[in-house]
This record gives structure tokens, C-alpha cells and sequence, in this order.
């Protein structure tokens, strides 16, 4: 079973388990300037080590940081042309999670955003197994007919949706592929009402890069909401008056919607963590802890996944039709007979389901 620190096991699982690579195809990877303080330079010098052992040819193909997905840069769209796959070790992946770019190549986006977490149980638990994790997550969410959402904080909102199968609601699907899974697509809020604790902060959803885009919260608010759309906060007034300046800012600079609560979802993978303060680096803590199942969060302001303030919310109880899959920040789902059952096709053990709670908060 392989549950250890080791960053070549985490590339392998990338190139072999996640992209299935073979030899003579050629892999490129989207690096981010180190200096940026986000990606470090070691995870794809790694990554392209092991790529070229494994009879690949490899390249660096520098990513800058872009404003936007509309912003990625003509060199990226020229390397699909030429490119069986492009990894992403970019904040700009990230971007253009929900954006089809052109181009044949495979695409994918990298959260191992230093050698650390390449060799971090995060990226060495076998992406087959998660895949599977995803998949018999996803049947059973999009079969549920209602969920539910409540928190210690006084969240307590539900809505109704209508399975997949055959619906016709916006449901939006990530345009790459995503090392390791964190999470599953977004799930609709358009038929949610209740009323959502909105505490800590707000924060970008890292869809666009904006000035002053983290706010912080010294107290919660309540924001009241029916059928998606954000009715009102209440709370202190000043602070009020701050969110709200804050939402019309945001509408303004993107043109958008300022009252609607679009989409929702949380972390599943059992490994992920993070080890600094959320609050060291706001934006690269949120890159990574939105995959551990402490954390769920809104997407806000836009009619769009994945609109543009986030809502961040922890150790939640999440219900599917009455079944309780989050309880307390613990994704119960992995509790499954199912799941336990496929543990030894991956040579893992029942430690692979042991949820890391350290992510900074």
C-alpha cells in the first residue's frame, strides 16, 4: 500500500493512474513562475523526470498568471496542438476549470502545488481509487431528489433537485481533468432558500484575479436566501454595509449579478490538507483545503460556476434525501461497505479512508 512521503509515487500516480501516459507521447507541462509564490520549481522538475523515465517526451512550457480564462495566453493554445498532454502546474488551470479550451491534448490541473504535496498522501493515494470514490459519489447525488446543508453556525438550507438524468438544470463539468480529485462538479442552488452563516471571510473563487478580493469577517452573517438569490444579510450593521459594498463592487467590475448563489460543493478526499494558516496565503490555502470534507463552499455573485465570492463553511452536515454524507466535517460516504471493498484492488488498507483534519483553520 502506498501511503507514504515519496514525490515520484505521487508523479507516477499523475502520469500513469490519472493521464495513462505511454511511451513516445509527449507531455507538456504549464509551469507557473515560481517566484509567484504559489507553485514551487520542484514538483515539475519531478513530474518530468519521471514523465521522460517512462518514455515520454517532456517539455516546460512557461504559464504565466493570468487576469481571467479569457486571458490564457496563445502559447498554451499552440502546445495543445502539438501535445498529447498538458499538465497544468498553474494557478491558470484553475481558471479554466470550467472552460473548454481547443485542442486534442489531454488537459489536466495539478493541486500539487509543491514537492511536498506531489509526495504527500494527498497525490500518492491511487487516482483509480478516487475515481471511483467520484463516480459512486456522483450516482448517488444526482439520483437524490432534495439535500440539505447545516452548520454549527446556523446554517440550514435545502433545496429540490432533478436527477441528472434527463434534467434540464444548469449543471456545469469541469473541462479537465483534476489531480488528485478534490471535489465533484457543482450542484445547483437554484431552488435553495434558508439561511447560510456567512463567517470568516469572503474570498475569491480564483475564476478571476481582483483587487482587494478577500474580506474579512470579524463576526458571522446571516444571508438570507430563496430560490438562489441572496435576499439580505443581517448582522452588525457596519458589517452589513460592508458585504453588501463588497458584492456591488465585485458585480460592477465583472458586470454580473450580484444576488445569486449559484452552485455549492465540497471536499471528498480523505488526504487533503494543508499546513499553514488559511489566512498566510488565502488564495493557495484555498487551492488545496476545498478538497478535504471539512470544507464546503458557495459560489456567489454570477450566474455562472463558479461566480466570483465564495462562501466558506466547515464542518457541515450534508443530507441526501435524509441520508446524512457529511457529518461534522467527516465524509460519512467513505464509510460505504462498497468503498471498503475495493480497497485491496488498489493494494490499499482501511488507513487510505482516514481523514486528515489539519487544513490550516
Amino acid at each position: 500500500m502506498v501511503l507514504r512521503y515519496d514525490p515520484r509515487e505521487g508523479a507516477r500516480n499523475l502520469l500513469l493512474n490519472c493521464l495513462g501516459v505511454r511511451p513516445g507521447q509527449r507531455i507538456v507541462v504549464a509551469a507557473e513562475d515560481p517566484a509567484e509564490g504559489f507553485y514551487d520549481a520542484f514538483a515539475p522538475i519531478c513530474i518530468l523526470e519521471v514523465a521522460s523515465e517512462l518514455g515520454c517526451r517532456v517539455s516546460l512550457l512557461p504559464c504565466p498568471r493570468v487576469s481571467g480564462p479569457e486571458d490564457l495566453p496563445p502559447s498554451i493554445f499552440e502546445a495543445a496542438e502539438g501535445a498529447d498532454h498538458i499538465i497544468f502546474q498553474a494557478q491558470a488551470g484553475d481558471q479554466v476549470r470550467f472552460t473548454r479550451l481547443p485542442g486534442d491534448a489531454g488537459k489536466t490541473m495539478s493541486y500539487a502545488l509543491d514537492i511536498g504535496l506531489l509526495g504527500s498522501e494527498f497525490c500518492t493515494l491511487h487516482h483509480g481509487f478516487m475515481r471511483e470514490l467520484l463516480d459512486r459519489f456522483e450516482s448517488e447525488l444526482n439520483a437524490a431528489r432534495s439535500w440539505r446543508i447545516t452548520c454549527p453556525l446556523g446554517t440550514d438550507v435545502s433545496a429540490t433537485q432533478i436527477p441528472v438524468k434527463g434534467s434540464t438544470a444548469d449543471v456545469q463539468e469541469f473541462t479537465l481533468l483534476l489531480f488528485p480529485i478534490p471535489i465533484f462538479p457543482p450542484v445547483s442552488c437554484a431552488t435553495m432558500s434558508g439561511r447560510v452563516a456567512v463567517a470568516h471571510w469572503l474570498m475569491s473563487t480564483a475564476n478571476h484575479l481582483y483587487e482587494d478580493s478577500f474580506l474579512r469577517l470579524d463576526e458571522p452573517l446571516m444571508a438570507m436566501v430563496e430560490n438562489g438569490r441572496i435576499k439580505d444579510f443581517e448582522g452588525p450593521k457596519d458589517l452589513v454595509q460592508r458585504v453588501r459594498s463588497h458584492y456591488r463592487r465585485v458585480a460592477k467590475l465583472f458586470g454580473i449579478e450580484e444576488d445569486v448563489v449559484h452552485s455549492w460543493h465540497a471536499g471528498i478526499h480523505p488526504k487533503a490538507f494543508y499546513p499553514l494558516s488559511a489566512t498566510s496565503n488565502i488564495e493557495r490555502w484555498g487551492s488545496v483545503a476545498f478538497a478535504n470534507p471539512r470544507y464546503l463552499h458557495f459560489h456567489t455573485c454570477g450566474n455562472y460556476a463558479p461566480g466570483e465570492i465564495c462562501w466558506s463553511l466547515f464542518d457541515v452536515k450534508v443530507e441526501l434525501d435524509g441520508k446524512v454524507c457529511w457529518e461534522a466535517g467527516r465524509f460519512t460516504f467513505l464509510d460505504n461497505p462498497d468503498m471498503r471493498e475495493r480497497l485491496s484492488h488498489y493494494d490499499l488498507d482501511d488507513r487510505a479512508l482516514e481523514q486528515r483534519f489539519d487544513i490550516g483553520i
